[in-house]
């Protein structure tokens, strides 16, 4: 077949071209339907080439119009219409291929530098469509088609035929020429050229239907073209529509009518498509299939022209008529599809059909079961009825050839030990035989035999908590039923012994007995008064107690116990527990002071009625404080406590009369400080103190004092006085130093706050006054420094007559000498130190004009062997003094020699109740003067070298020596540390004693004097320890070869061990420590 060239020119806009797409569309939606399976491939390629810079109608408007779009759109629309009215094959099915190029007007050329440059108005656009087109094998030409014809001048178009490359020899590698035809204006072309190659065959050729319809369709494409340049030249374009020549009306393939208003076709009745070429099926196949050239397929389950008849399962098999979707099936056949066999007489409804066949129920034989017949006929045991046995009492089956079994099997009753069963049977049973069997692995099966008139049986000697399998079979002479059967589990054991051991706010303890045979386990559960909140615990089987924890306080619980093993059940054990009230808890005391505590708790969780607080001193001393407080309250002021003491405080809820458990806690008030503290007396060097004593129980007492410069600090410990008041002398002192003071009360090792006060020591005395020369009318005085500061001294003298003279003296000189006194006359003189307003103690010294000799001796401080005598410096002062003693019987007698200095000596060395004369004589130069004297009598001597002896726990034995002046009496004083003092009366002429009755282990301080009329004698004093008394009433018990166990009687005094030995046949011993706790010894070994 020859390639054929059409060359069309047209001119149109680029919206002109869009009202073609739509057809375009269409027309290949149409050729897709047109697919089909191939047999032999022909080759047809269609090239069409633009030159988009092309003027349209030039000639009228002399204006250029890009159309590039429109030429693009138009290309498009020629190769699906080439597409779309390619030739079929003879069974209308058709596979197509197509390819679009776009290249340079130079076909295989490639590019010019120029072209290149070009712009996209300036390159011509190519578009190569090839066909793949299957025809029949007889359609294929033999014959040489290398000839050509020329085509009809009068198409408008040129056509030449050439040759194309056979389907079986190699192609041409030039492939076929190409034939356009341009026009005038060549540079504004469009060209269309369209090559169908069909290939070579060996066949003949024959005009056959497919060839005719292809050539059919080469010249409808060329109608196309020339209805496209008509379109493009409409109104339905737009507006600016270009202008050109209509040379073709399309015939909408003689099925419609081409409307120039729609740009398309108006098809007939039955037809459908952009050109009205394609058949429409019957109600479009009514929405269940698809149409195909006019014809519809169906969906799977329809049928009919227009696939609206529904389609029967297998279409019926083959076996029965379709009507209205269900198989009205043949006699001999049934089921939806008529694949099911039916029965003869449908088996007389006496069996079931299957496969055709009768399966007849007992009783019933024959093709069709309507033949009744009775198994062994009943074996003479019954009547055989409509095909079934009606067998006599007590006998059963199909053949009536078996016992009749025991009916209705029930438990009557259970316990932990038996089973009580109960069943139905026939009067002709001759007996029961009943067997039961533990479920568990290995259980040995027994059996009781009962009477046939008897129904009831009690299985006894079981284990608790078992499982039994248990058969009951009825009996008539040597035959034997099927059983019947039932499990039944005996109960566990109840538990036993149910006690509460300890109950607090939130847990409980509970114990019990344990089993003696094996079970699972315990299940114990606790269930409050409301239901609300129970808590369950499974426990192992070895448990005998559990503490259940997690419970509300001051709740009624029911506590319920039982015993599990597989799936039974013990009887529950129950019994109710009351959670104690929870109380209050973290108790605190805060803020104590020595009289207030501040106490302080968390309220507890459950709701209560009150708050009791209670508090004491420790060790019980003095009655208990009770408090009813409301139960929001949390702390409380504790007032009027005693100051150092030790109290203890608890604190509990009470909910309806229950009171729950307290907490306590103990704390120490403080010691309360010493009151009324005020200054006694005081000198240059000492400040006399004296306070009240504290209220608490204080041992000491430390007094902190200073300057107030700082420079010296002092701390002193002072014993609390028994009394009302404690004192105590500050010594050392700076003279005239103000000393700021603080005292605290001391218990342990609290102290209290202190109790302050200043004060300021006097100025210190002008030490050793003395005169050093005295003349009728001149007295000279010395003194020494005194340590305080000063601002001068006062010297004051007074005559015998009463006149008083002053005088000032610097405070850095230390003598003075007295003018202008009156000879012979004796002068009162006194020095004192003066600083400001505030004047030290004066030292006085008496002074004649003249010479004053010692007038009087004083005796002080006189015991049983010395005595002190002082006197008065005489003026002017002495060289020496002469001390002499004498007894009254002249036996003892004395003298010594002192430094006229001296104003004081001690006597030593006399004898005690003795009467002495003392004398002293004072030396002046070489003047002597009249001894002065003065008489006394020496004390009493108290018992010299007291010991102790024969010690025992509760006795000791006192010996001393007599002493030397005569008494009338001894008295006896002992005291243990923590015990009363206690006093004997001892004649004169005994030297030792025995006090009995004493405590052991004790501490006693015995003190011992002589005594004459009201004067005694000093005392003397030993301390003693007395001995620790045994143990009494040691016994041994439970004497056995092995061992024994030793009680005894602990002593009244405090142990730390005893020690115990053993005596091995009085030559071995043994010795053991016991703790001093202990009355007795366990497990003592012979």
């Amino acid at each position: 077949m020859s390639a054929i060239t059409a060359t069309q020119k047209t001119n149109a806009k680029k919206d002109q071209l869009r009202c073609s797409q739509g057809a375009v569309s269409e027309r290949e939606r149409v050729a897709t339907r047109e697919q089909s399976a191939h047999r032999k491939r022909c080759e047809w390629t269609g090239l069409v080439r633009f030159l988009p810079s092309m003027q349209l109608a030039r000639h009228h408007h002399r204006a250029t119009v890009p159309i590039t779009g429109c030429l693009l759109a138009l290309a498009l629309f020629l190769a699906l219409q080439g597409a779309t009215h390619a030739a079929p094959s003879g069974d209308n099915k058709l596979v197509r291929t197509t390819r679009v190029r776009r290249q340079t007007p130079g076909g295989d050329q490639p590019p010019s530098a120029f072209s290149a440059n070009q712009t996209l108005r300036e390159q011509p656009v190519v578009f190569n469509h090839v066909y793949n087109i299957n025809v029949p094998l007889e359609s294929l030409c033999s014959v040489d088609l290398d000839a050509s014809a020329p085509p009809d001048p009068g198409d408008g178009s040129r056509a030449e035929l050439g040759s194309g490359p056979s389907m079986e020899g190699p192609m041409d590698p030039t492939g076929p020429t190409e034939y356009t035809e341009q026009t005038l204006d060549a540079d504004s072309q469009v060209t269309f050229t369209h090559r169908i190659n069909i290939p070579k065959a060996a066949c003949g050729c024959p005009a056959t239907p497919t060839i005719q319809q292809l050539a059919t369709r080469v010249e409808m494409l060329e109608r196309e073209v020339s209805m496209l340049r008509a379109q493009c030249g409409s109104g339905c374009c737009g507006e600016s529509s270009a202008m050109g020549r209509l040379d073709f009306v399309p015939g909408c393939s003689g099925h419609g009518s081409f409307s120039f208003d729609l740009c398309g076709c108006i098809c007939e009745e039955g037809w459908t498509g952009k050109n009205c070429s394609e058949p429409r099926c019957p109600d479009d196949c009514s929405g269940q299939g698809v149409c195909v050239e006019g014809e519809c397929v169906c969906d799977r389950d329809f049928g009919g022209d227009n696939c609206s008849e529904p389609r029967c399962p297998s279409d019926c098999s083959g076996r029965g008529l379709c009507i209205d979707g269900e198989c009205v099936c043949e006699e001999s056949f049934t089921g939806e599809d008529c694949m099911v066999g039916r029965c003869l007489n449908d088996c007389s409804d006496q069996g079931l059909c299957i496969n055709g066949t009768c399966q007849c129920r007992p009783g019933y034989v024959g093709e069709d079961c309507s033949l009744v017949y009775c198994a062994n006929n009943c074996s003479k045991k019954g009547v055989c009825k409509d095909g079934f046995c009606s067998c006599q009492d007590g006998f059963a089956g199909d053949d009536c050839n078996s016992v009749a079994p025991a009916m209705n099997l029930r438990v009557r009753g259970v316990t932990d030990r038996t089973i009580d069963l109960e069943w139905e049977g026939s009067v002709v049973l001759t007996d029961f035989l009943v067997t039961y069997t533990p479920s568990s692995a290995g259980g040995v099966q027994l059996e009781i035999r009962i009477p046939g008139n008897t129904t009831t049986c009690v299985i006894s000697g079981l284990e608790a908590g078992m499982e039994y399998n248990i058969n009951v079979f009825a009996v008539i002479n040597n035959s034997i039923s099927v059983p019947a059967s039932i499990t039944v589990s005996t109960y566990l054991s109840n538990p036993d012994g149910l006690v509460f051991k300890s109950i607090t706010e939130t847990s409980v303890e509970v114990q019990w007995q344990p089993f003696y045979y094996s079970f699972d386990g315990w299940e114990i559960s606790f269930i409050p008064k409301d239901n609300d909140g129970g808590m369950t615990a499974q426990l192992p089987s070895t448990i005998t107690s559990f503490v259940q924890t997690g419970l509300r306080p001051g709740e009624e619980y029911t506590v319920n116990l039982v015993a599990l093993r597989d799936q039974g059940r013990s009887q529950p054990v129950t019994a109710t527990v009351t959670t104690l009230i929870d109380g209050p808890t973290q108790l605190i005391v805060r803020d104590v002071s020595d009289t207030v505590a501040f106490v302080e708790w968390t309220p507890p969780k459950a709701k209560i009625d009150q708050i009791v607080l209670r508090y004491g001193l420790v060790g019980g001393e003095g009655p208990r404080t009770t408090f009813r407080l409301q139960p929001t309250l949390s702390q409380y002021s504790l007032q009027v406590l005693r100051p150092g003491s030790r109290y203890e405080v608890s604190v509990s809820g009470v909910r309806k009369g229950n009171e729950s458990g307290s907490i306590s806690t103990e704390f120490t008030t403080e010691i309360d400080a010493p009151k009324n503290l005020w200054l006694v007396s005081k000198t240059s060097t000492t400040l006399e103190l004296e306070w009240d004593n504290s209220e608490a129980e204080v041992e000491d007492y430390q007094v902190v004092y200073s300057t107030l410069a700082g420079d010296q600090y002092n701390k002193v410990i002072i014993p609390r006085n028994e009394g009302a008041t404690t004192k105590t002398t500050l010594t050392d002192l700076l003279p005239g130093t103000e000393y700021g003071i603080g005292i605290s009360a001391m218990k342990g090792k609290n102290q209290s706050t202190p109790a302050t006060m200043n004060a300021r020591t006097d100025l210190d005395v002008p030490m050793d006054l003395t005169v050093t020369a005295s003349t009728d009318n001149t007295i000279t005085l010395v003194w020494g420094v005194v340590q305080g500061p000063i601002d001068h001294y006062k010297v004051t003298y007074t005559s015998s007559s009463g006149y008083t003279t002053e005088l000032t003296v610097p405070k850095d000189v230390t003598t003075t000498t007295l003018t202008d006194l009156e000879p012979g006359t004796e002068y009162t003189i006194t020095v004192a130190a003066r600083r400001g307003r505030q004047q030290s103690t004066a030292a006085t010294i008496d002074a004649f004009t003249g010479i004053r000799p010692v007038t009087h001796l004083y005796l002080s401080e006189v015991t049983s062997d010395s005595v002190s005598v002082a006197w008065s410096a005489p003026a002017p002062p002495a060289d020496l003094f002469i001390l002499s003693y004498s007894s009254a019987d002249g036996t003892d007698t004395s003298k010594v020699t002192l430094d006229g200095s001296k104003t004081r000596s001690l006597v030593q060395g006399l004898l005690p109740s003795t009467p002495y004369t003392i004398s002293l004589i004072t030396i002046q130069g070489d003047v002597t003067s009249e001894p002065i004297t003065a008489s006394l009598t020496t004390g009493m001597d108290p018992p010299k070298e007291m010991t102790v002896s024969d010690v025992t726990e509760d006795a000791v034995t006192i010996s001393w020596i007599k002493p030397l002046a005569p008494f009338e009496y001894y008295k006896l004083s002992y005291q243990s540390a923590k015990g009363r003092v206690d006093s004997v009366v001892i004649d004169s002429d005994v030297t030792n004693y025995t006090l009995s009755s004493l405590f052991p282990a004790t501490e006693y301080e015995i003190s011992l004097n002589a005594v004459r009329g009201s004067q005694e004698s000093k005392v003397v004093s030993t301390s003693v320890f007395t001995a620790m008394d045994m143990p009494a009433e040691l016994t041994a018990l439970n004497i056995t070869p092995q061992g024994a166990l030793l009680r005894w009687n602990p002593p009244l005094s405090s142990v730390d061990n005893y020690v115990l030995t053993l005596t091995h046949n009085q030559v071995t011993a043994d010795t053991f420590l016991v703790e001093g706790n202990k009355a007795g010894a366990p497990a003592v070994q012979p």
